[in-house]
């Protein structure tokens, strides 16, 4: 139950008013009434900061992980989720808000999911890549919080371990949307 409540803590602290204010100008700019090549720019911005920010916070934490130095862990595990809050989740937001704008004034509405390939396979790699992240990378990535902001000596068992889980899971959740961008890119037919 302490770890819960941690949890909650540690999440209250990456989601301050700018960040939220930030969601709310990255909703405010994908509103639908703006014009299809502003809804594509913001929809690859999105997945750029997605990509971006998952194969740099993987390297980062990855050398700073199996360093030996504990700073440099503490650190890394902070910036983790301090990088989630302004990159990973507005990347998210950008793509799918900006990609059913296009969905609905390019390609028919919601019966384009099952109709046209890409975009169902699109959205099914995104929402794999969702659930690795919040059922997988978010639960590891508190956990390396936790560990790193008890006082004392680092446990780097425990933090090498849990680091090594991230890091598998992790890969799968930066190749699922490199493959949506590669599909959204060549649009195939099957």
């Amino acid at each position: 139950m302490a770890a819960i409540s941690l949890d909650i803590q540690t999440t209250r602290r990456f989601f301050s008013r700018p960040v939220i204010a930030f969601y709310l100008v990255i909703l405010a700019t994908s509103l639908p009434f703006l014009p299809f090549e502003w809804h594509l720019a913001l929809h690859v911005l999105g997945a750029a900061m997605l990509i971006g920010n998952a194969i740099v916070m993987a390297i980062w934490l990855t050398i700073a992980g199996f360093s030996s130095s504990e700073t440099a862990k503490r650190q890394a595990a902070r910036a983790v989720n301090v990088g989630d809050a302004w990159f990973t989740i507005p990347g998210v937001l950008l793509l799918l808000t900006n990609g059913l704008a296009m969905v609905f004034e390019r390609y028919g509405g919601v019966s384009a999911f099952t109709t046209t390939p890409f975009i169902g396979i699109g959205l099914v790699l995104l929402t794999l890549t969702g659930i690795v992240w919040a059922l997988r990378l978010v639960p590891a990535q508190l956990t390396l919080e936790r560990l790193a902001r008890a006082p004392g000596d680092l446990d780097a068992a425990s933090f090498r371990s849990v680091l090594i889980g991230w890091s598998v899971w992790g890969t799968v959740a930066t190749i699922l949307p490199i493959l949506g961008v590669i599909v959204m890119t060549t649009k195939p037919t099957f």
